[in-house]
């Protein structure tokens, strides 16, 4: 998908969280914070187009499992596109992740993450979101957050999570926060 369609479509659909494709910088300090060869599952939340998925997908171990959960039907369209078995699309909204993940067997991660508007969500919303996170990864697994234009997750985070790393991206457009934690 070209940036232009993807601005268009993020012009289009307010739910989407950014209004251009990760960068590759912000792809590449995602990628730090996950030890990708001990993975078997990842969620992600909000994947858009794939600029993060397909970077993860090529470090992932080959028994590994991704789920990506996208609500807009043209980003999950695309994301189907992707050739890669560990790969499975949900359609639907991040909220309802404990239900969607239930639908195709996941009731355990090693990993979480999230490039979502939370912004757009109320305080409960933002609340349920990060402990349905929490309640689904394995102790000791991770919830990457990006995306974020302010530090306004970093206190729901806090009350789940220890071990919380916050970073500043200023390649990426828009510049964006990156948080981490752990279960």
């Amino acid at each position: 998908m070209s940036a232009v369609t993807f601005f268009l479509e993020a012009l289009r659909d307010r739910h989407v969280a950014a209004p251009l494709p990760s960068s590759r910088f912000l792809v590449r300090r995602l990628v730090r914070h996950l030890d990708l060869p001990d993975i078997r599952t990842v969620v992600e939340l909000g994947p858009g187009e794939g600029s993060a998925t397909l970077p993860l997908l090529r470090h992932l171990r080959q028994d590994a499992r991704y789920i990506a959960v996208e609500r807009n039907p043209r980003f999950a369209e695309r994301l189907r596109s992707i050739d890669d078995r560990r790969l499975k699309v949900v359609e639907g909204d991040a909220r309802r992740m404990t239900p969607l993940l239930e639908e195709v067997g996941v009731r355990e991660a090693d990993a979480v993450i999230a490039s979502i508007p939370f912004t757009l969500l109320n305080g409960p919303d933002r609340r349920q979101l990060v402990r349905a996170a929490h309640d689904l990864l394995r102790p000791d697994g991770k919830i990457v957050i990006f995306h974020q234009y302010s530090p306004l997750m970093f206190p729901y985070l806090k009350r789940e999570f220890r071990k919380l790393k916050t970073e500043f991206e200023p390649l990426n457009i828009l510049p964006c926060w990156l948080i981490a934690g752990t279960r």
